[in-house]
């Protein structure tokens, strides 16, 4: 070291040392065995190692049949549903195991538009294409619910 210069002390190379291998073993572990729950070390699974090249594109929607009869997109993102989509995306099985959780999205569509026809049925859906020499397009229910008391959402049944 030239006169003049500061070099990092043994305890503060050792500290920045510390915290560099215990980030770099999270983002092994997380890569290795985590989830999505493990972020910001979870595995970036859709963008590598784990998308499968089965040449089928699977891409969720909602979709809500009003009280004008209607069947109308409910987008899923902040403003549609309270979540963005990476969100709700991740959320999917939750929706599919307890279809209830949507009462929220209908309540949510009666808070953010009330002059607007009340959500009588919500359903989410998957929109399936397959690519191959004929491109094929397949609609599948994943699952639905009819919004109790559509007038004021908020007042249900399974109010926690």
């Amino acid at each position: 070291m030239q006169q003049g210069e500061v070099g990092l002390r043994t305890a503060a190379l050792a500290w920045r040392m510390l915290v560099g291998t215990l980030a770099s073993v999270m983002v092994v572990l997380g890569t290795a065995v985590g989830n999505d729950t493990w972020w910001p070390f979870a595995p970036m699974s859709q963008y590598a190692f784990l998308v499968k090249n089965d040449g089928v594109i699977n891409s969720p929607f909602m979709q809500a049949r009003n009280a004008d009869g209607e069947l109308v997109g409910v987008a899923l993102s902040g403003t549609g549903v309270g979540l963005e989509r990476s969100e709700m995306e991740g959320q999917l099985p939750a929706f599919i195991r307890d279809p209830s959780l949507m009462q929220a999205i209908a309540i949510l569509h009666h808070r953010r538009a009330p002059d607007e026809p009340r959500y009588l049925e919500i359903f989410l859906r998957n929109r399936q294409t397959s690519l191959g020499e004929q491109r094929t397009l397949k609609v599948i229910d994943l699952a639905s619910w009819v919004v109790e008391n559509p007038q004021d959402p908020q007042n249900w049944s399974g109010r926690r």
